[in-house]
């Protein structure tokens, strides 16, 4: 990918100093970033669509470790965090529903509200619960380790990857 290729570049103030969960977000990135140059190349209704199926995938698996993550730390502020990440689904639904079953051509309207909407919630929410858990004590080494397996399981039982990397 060249520089002119990528939509949305990963910066170090992105960080939640998780390294498992900054691991992923930037994998979110790569996929938008490949959405992008699907789009811009104008590659076909069939791949573009794998890659927005690999993205709302993936965003589950993540999501739903994340989750995991907050509720072991007992982090207090889990439901309005959880509600945050149930809205972006159902609005990536909606817009990938919007083009597929509409035949709209939204990907542009899709991939702003999808950097903003990653940028906005990395820098906001999720620096919030890092730093709970940080200040909490809580052994992020030891999930660490736990949660790299399961999520390695998690992505396996979906296979989100072999469509995304092939698109």
């Amino acid at each position: 990918m060249t520089s002119e290729e990528v939509f949305f570049k990963w910066m170090p103030e992105y960080s939640v100093n998780i390294k498992t969960i900054d691991d992923q977000h930037l994998e979110l990135v790569k996929i938008l970033n490949r959405l992008f140059i699907a789009v811009s190349k104008r590659e076909g209704d069939k791949a573009i669509a794998g890659i927005l199926d690999a993205l709302t995938s993936y965003t589950k698996t993540h999501f739903a470790l994340e989750e995991r993550l907050m509720r072991e730390a007992k982090y207090k502020d889990i439901v309005p965090h959880m509600e945050e990440h149930r809205k972006l689904i159902a609005q990536l639904d909606e817009l990938c529903n919007k083009h597929l079953l509409e035949d709209k051509p939204i990907y542009f309207e899709m991939l702003s509200f999808l950097k903003t909407w990653l940028k906005e919630h990395i820098q906001g929410v999720d620096t919030k619960y890092s730093a709970a858990l940080q200040q909490s004590g809580f052994s992020v080494a030891r999930w660490e380790k736990e949660a790299s397996a399961e999520f390695a399981l998690m992505s396996e039982s979906k296979r989100w990857w072999e469509v995304w990397k092939a698109a």
